[in-house]
């Protein structure tokens, strides 16, 4: 057995350990919620098989668990879905990160769940950017966007203009949307209130979430809005960032978004 290849299948056990454990932490700890936690539990046991395969077999005095031809077509597999990956979420991190641009015409701040006790994390984390994007911006106006869920205690529009006005935003510059249910008619329904009204719009959500949200603009509104990112916590980003790999594809396909 070559010590490089002890080296490198223990990295596929420590890979597995740390996706496990990051399961775990979201759900237990951090509480992210169905939001396809089950992709950590299914990486960690694919990584911990990978192990387990590789080290059975150099017990049994074979170099690896299957044949050279299964092996070859595995590790080319792996190789373009890895490139493919990456290549979806450079453009998710670097979206992720861009700046607001200043004086924007209106922002369309949209919604996420509201509990009981008040605004989600994630909803706060964009109202915070909202709110600050707005004392920077005084001649900008704000859309509140989201409707309510079953087990919502008000819409999330309404939610998210009481905070607006505890931040010290004047009234009068938020516009309410309270009848949409994803964010494609988050935006939709939006852009129709504006009616005409505000020729450069921006979209203010998590940092993560926000290429996305552009792209759907695109192709449901017609509309190029400016991205206006909310950040995130680490693990929140890191969790929902692999979750917008899947979105973008799923809604790819089904000619949701557009990209230019």
């Amino acid at each position: 057995m070559k010590k490089g290849a002890v080296i490198i299948n223990r990295i596929w056990l420590i890979l597995g350990i740390c996706c496990i454990l990051f399961y775990l932490a979201e759900g237990i700890l951090v509480r992210f919620g169905q939001s396809m936690l089950f992709i950590w539990l299914l990486a960690g046991l694919v990584c911990a098989a990978r192990w387990w395969l590789w080290r059975r077999a150099w017990r049994q005095g074979r170099e690896h668990p299957f044949s050279r031809g299964v092996l070859i077509c595995i590790r080319v597999v792996l190789v373009i879905c890895l490139a493919f990956f990456l290549f979806v979420e450079s453009f998710v991190v670097s979206w992720a990160v861009r700046k607001p641009e200043a004086g924007l015409d209106a922002i369309i701040v949209l919604g996420a769940r509201v509990n009981e006790d008040g605004p989600s994390g994630s909803l706060r984390q964009r109202i915070d950017a909202a709110a600050w994007y707005l004392r920077d911006n005084p001649d900008t106006m704000a859309v509140a966007s989201g409707g309510q869920g079953n087990d919502e205690p008000m819409s999330e529009a309404e939610c998210i203009r009481r905070e607006l006005e505890a931040r010290g935003i004047a009234p009068e510059r938020i516009l309410t949307e309270d009848r949409s249910t994803s964010t494609a008619e988050n935006l939709a329904n939006s852009i129709a209130l504006l009616d005409g009204r505000a020729r450069r719009v921006g979209v203010v959500t998590n940092d993560f979430h926000i290429f996305r949200a552009v792209c759907l603009g695109r192709a449901g509104c017609g509309v190029t809005l400016s991205p206006v990112p909310a950040r995130s916590t680490l693990p929140g980003f890191v969790h929902y960032s692999v979750r917008e790999f899947f979105a973008l594809c799923l809604q790819y396909v089904r000619g949701e978004l557009a990209f230019a």
